[in-house]
């Protein structure tokens, strides 16, 4: 069974996007590669440290994933791919244009697409530098996400028709996320926790996804349960009045 321990209010990066593969690393802030974007920016973690991510949709329809650890001693942002193929030069390059990232900004290319990136960029012209050398400042509290803020990001980026698997373990991480959630009314984020695990079910089936239905159905159980107290709390309220 999954943990359903409550958590803080961050998402775990590896739950939210499939691009988890370094592709470069570039000397600037996640804040100031995207300001001019309108990206939002959430606050999350990983195996390694807090973390700040973002997810910047290409204009040729790829998604690319950028991270930055605050609290690393050179805090640039990286740049993480799916995985590796031939075609992550070009994701890279497309980045670089995107954001506005001139050559003397990107500190370190992934060794595998390092020629044919330098071919591509050299093709495609330079920019200026133009972004704040990496510095972290603190997030403004109403630029502040919820976990559940960013799982709605990503299915957007991610739909069922075009991620099934990817769409379905998003649904279940968001149902856990509405689970944990501390904010609002318990018995809504319950609802719509089970909801979520349901939605997930439509693709992780009993017969092609054993494991991962039997999880859906564990974590089904336990929202279950609890809002089966949250009513007999509430009856009991009632009665005492």
């Amino acid at each position: 069974m999954s943990d359903l321990t409550p958590t803080l209010q961050r998402v775990r990066f590896e739950e939210v996007t499939p691009a988890n593969e370094y592709a470069a690393f570039f000397d600037a802030s996640i804040e100031s590669l995207v300001a001019h974007l309108d990206v939002p920016i959430f606050e999350g973690y990983d195996d390694l440290d807090d973390m700040r991510l973002a997810f910047l949709t290409l204009l040729s329809g790829a998604t690319v994933t950028l991270g930055q650890y605050p609290r690393a001693p050179e805090p640039g942002t990286y740049l993480y791919v799916v995985a590796i193929t031939q075609e992550t030069p070009k994701l890279v390059v497309e980045s670089c244009q995107q954001l506005k990232i001139s050559h003397q900004e990107i500190l370190w290319i992934h060794p595998d697409c390092q020629d044919e990136f330098d071919r591509l960029y050299a093709a495609a012209g330079d920019f200026p530098r133009q972004h704040q050398t990496a510095h972290v400042e603190e997030l403004a509290r109403d630029r502040r996400y919820e976990p559940i803020d960013c799982f709605y990001h990503s299915l957007l980026i991610y739909p069922k028709q075009k991620f099934p698997e990817y769409w379905a373990m998003l649904q279940h991480n968001l149902g856990l996320a509405y689970y944990h959630r501390i904010s609002g009314d318990r018995k809504d984020n319950l609802d719509k926790s089970i909801e979520c695990f349901n939605n997930s079910m439509q693709i992780y089936t009993q017969s092609e996804f054993p494991s991962k239905w039997e999880i859906n159905q564990q974590d089904l159980r336990a929202a279950n349960r609890a809002i089966d107290l949250c009513k007999s709390t509430l009856a009991d309220r009632l009665r005492a009045r």
